[in-house]
């Protein structure tokens, strides 16, 4: 994962304590921004919710060799288009995989989404955007208004009490966090494949 600096090592922590008296409340401003946000992007691209989410995807897997790549690279620190050779691509057969979706129905959606010029295949099976994504969203403020969604929702959870500084002292993982932990980056390991 890229290091982001001194600063990028502030963090929050879930307090499991408090993030238990308040599950409810927490589920909800954690899930409410969250579908804001996909049924503002799904809207903003035209596509319905299926779309959508094989489109996402495609985004996300164009942007991990970039967003993982340990090293500084300051060639795209803005919203300039990655070059081919720093992205990343996804095959249709994973995707399917991971959204679980019938295969039929993402080659379908792969094919318009290519007729629409939304995504290029630069090789045989290996799907990414075409680029300048993060500038048609850059332009209409999209990107910041979700960065201040989700610090939002980190507020929240610091004033719901179900969060607190790092730096306070961690008692060791429940059960309950290390299975959340699990299947939220089991998906993660499925795209990287």
């Amino acid at each position: 994962m890229r290091d982001h600096g001194e600063k990028g090592r502030e963090r929050l922590m879930l307090d499991p304590e408090g993030f238990a008296r308040r599950e409810r409340l927490v589920a909800y401003e954690t899930g409410n921004p969250l579908l804001m946000l996909n049924l503002e992007l799904q809207q903003r691209f035209g596509l319905r919710a299926e779309e959508y989410q094989i489109f996402m995807l495609i985004v996300l897997s164009t942007l991990q060799r970039f967003a993982r790549n340990p090293g500084p690279d300051d060639r795209w620190p803005d919203r300039t288009p990655l070059s081919p050779e720093a992205t990343g691509s996804i095959s249709r057969r994973r995707i399917s995989e991971t959204l679980v979706i019938p295969f039929e129905t993402v080659r379908r959606t792969v094919a318009d989404l290519l007729a629409r010029g939304m995504i290029v295949e630069r090789s045989r099976g290996c799907l990414s955007t075409s680029g300048g994504t993060l500038a048609v969203l850059g332009k209409e403020a999209l990107p910041e208004r979700m960065a201040r969604r989700f610090l939002n929702v980190s507020n929240t959870m610091t004033r719901l009490g179900a969060a607190q500084p790092a730096e306070t002292e961690r008692k060791p993982a429940s059960t309950r966090e290390r299975v959340a932990s699990y299947k939220g980056s089991e998906v993660e390991r499925q795209v990287s494949r």
